[in-house]
């Protein structure tokens, strides 16, 4: 992994976004440098670039018989994100799997976790996993990577990098307080489902 992209580098520079030591509640969160910065940030990416636009039509292409879906949400967290489903999907249907990455407008990074639910079920199975993922969405993993890292030349963050604490930030759209954000929450998004 490159120097910059360490865990320690990461936390240095997420603290460059979101203030130390304030809840994103807080009147001086989106005034402080930091908000200001990440507004910015976040603000020059509402329309998708180019680039983006590009990548969702490849996605269609190599991905036949599966779903795509661009869950991007502007103005909400520093991020794209994509959803693909595992061949077979039918809107409507209770089981819903798929793969979704989520691309750092913050660095040259992604990561990529498996979301399983399935409302056939009593009371809905559902879970998110991080690799290892299960052996059904290992080629669908596999080719989604590829292609973001052909794509953006971005590196992806492995577990213990993307899981690092980050106690003294909150992320702009967590509903919660100081202790609980994660590199993977600043650098991407809180909001995984």
């Amino acid at each position: 992994m490159h120097p910059e992209l360490t865990a320690d580098a990461l936390v240095q520079l997420v603290h460059r976004y979101y203030p130390a030591g304030l809840r994103n509640d807080d009147p001086r969160y989106d005034a402080s440098e930091e908000g200001q910065y990440l507004t910015t940030l976040i603000h020059a990416n509402v329309q998708p670039s180019p680039v983006w636009k590009d990548f969702i039509q490849r996605l269609l292409k190599e991905f036949p018989n599966c779903h795509i879906w661009d869950t991007t949400i502007p103005y909400h967290d520093p991020c794209y994100s994509i959803r693909v489903s595992l061949p077979g999907f039918v809107a409507g249907a209770p089981r819903y799997d798929c793969i979704v990455g989520l691309l750092s407008q913050l660095a040259p990074v992604y990561a990529l976790y498996a979301s399983h639910t399935d409302k056939s079920l009593p009371g809905a199975d559902y879970w998110l996993r991080f690799p290892p993922f299960p052996p059904e969405f290992q080629a669908h993993e596999a080719k989604l990577a590829g292609l973001i890292e052909s794509t953006f030349g971005f590196t992806r963050l492995p577990n213990d990098t993307l899981f690092t604490p980050v106690p003294d930030l909150v992320p702009r759209s967590a509903n919660y307080g100081l202790g609980k954000a994660q590199l993977i929450d600043c650098l991407f998004t809180r909001h995984r489902w």
